[in-house]
């Protein structure tokens, strides 16, 4: 059993330094994803609290045959993400002076470097805008796709929803960045 799975059975016991360190190891990713799908700041850091708490008082009911902890908590966060963008009833549009004055970082590998990612401020800024176009949906799928590097099953776990709808909704999400980057282009937004 390696440590993470001890993580996760001890603090499905009850065992609080369990589920303190699970929270240490997740709360950035709970956090950028909240913030991702939402568009501001105070909701996210009231989701990655909303999404905790949850964990916390329904860890009995996870079940490791039915897929990994990380696929559960996305589940959670994302259900928790939707919930609000309904009682909001709106897309907000992302800002990256936010995101970076929060210190979130746009990708997921863990092995890239900030100078291993060539991307400029301009098109930083375009892509936040585009990401806030997308519909709730297409925005969750996206952002578990690309800014955690969830594989289509493990996305289709934790939204719910068929793999075709995942295919579906990742392949709207793109040809709309798309459409979107090559509309700000000709606006004089040029690569």
């Amino acid at each position: 059993m390696d440590n993470l799975e001890s993580l996760v059975e001890q603090m499905c016991s009850g065992d609080t330094d369990a589920f303190d360190a699970l929270f240490r190891q997740y709360e950035k990713t709970v956090y950028r994803t909240a913030y991702l799908i939402t568009g501001e700041r105070e909701t996210a850091s009231d989701l990655l609290q909303e999404v905790f708490i949850s964990v916390w008082q329904y860890r009995k009911t996870y079940n490791p045959v039915k897929g990994k902890f990380s696929t559960w908590l996305h589940r959670i966060t994302v259900n928790r993400c939707n919930r609000k963008l309904s009682k909001m009833n709106k897309n907000t549009p992302l800002s990256i002076d936010k995101m970076q004055d929060s210190g979130i970082q746009i990708n997921a590998a863990k092995s890239e470097s900030p100078e291993e990612i060539n991307i400029t401020r301009e098109e930083y800024k375009r892509l936040l805008n585009a990401l806030a176009g997308l519909s709730s949906g297409q925005r969750a799928v996206l952002v578990l796709r690309f800014f955690n590097d969830l594989s289509y099953d493990e996305i289709a776990a934790a939204v719910g929803i068929s793999l075709g709808t995942v295919k579906s909704r990742l392949n709207a999400a793109l040809k709309r960045i798309n459409r979107s980057f090559y509309s700000q282009e000709d606006a004089g937004y040029g690569l």
